[in-house]
């Protein structure tokens, strides 16, 4: 079960953290422009992308994530220190942002479509990746 839920992880998180890149680079896919990518990615209403540096960041972080799930899922890793707190760590915040969509709070003012993208599609796989985070940072290994 390890394997599954460190591929799961590495896999959906180095995809997103493609994507960032993509955007960072000027990508504007899903949309035409980059107010509509905006609205849809990240639920501002003013139209904004983040600057380039900031979004690379991002991806890079989001790619370390998945690491550590790779790390310890598939390559059996076992270390308290190195892998099972960040783990820890990492299954609170994609926990807590999965989370806070369903709560009122900072995403009840979120524009469309990326309020319905978000409830319906981000927020339930960030909780999944938020439970194999929980998964793989607190059971022993086979």
């Amino acid at each position: 079960m390890h394997t599954v839920l460190g591929w799961f992880c590495f896999i959906t998180l180095s995809a997103t953290a493609g994507l960032h890149v993509y955007w960072g680079l000027g990508g504007l896919w899903p949309a035409d422009n980059a107010a509509a990518l905006s609205r849809t990615v990240i639920g501002t209403h003013g139209g904004v992308m983040p600057p380039a540096g900031l979004t690379l960041v991002v991806a890079a972080l989001i790619f370390a994530a998945g690491s550590f799930a790779f790390a310890r899922g598939v390559l059996a890793w076992d270390s308290l220190i190195l892998l099972r707190v960040p783990l820890a760590g990492l299954a609170l915040i994609f926990l807590l942002r999965g989370a806070v969509t369903y709560i009122p709070g900072p995403f009840t003012q979120a524009a469309e479509p990326f309020a319905h993208l978000n409830a319906v599609y981000f927020s339930p796989l960030i909780l999944a990746l938020g439970a194999a985070f929980t998964a793989l940072a607190l059971s022993p290994r086979n």
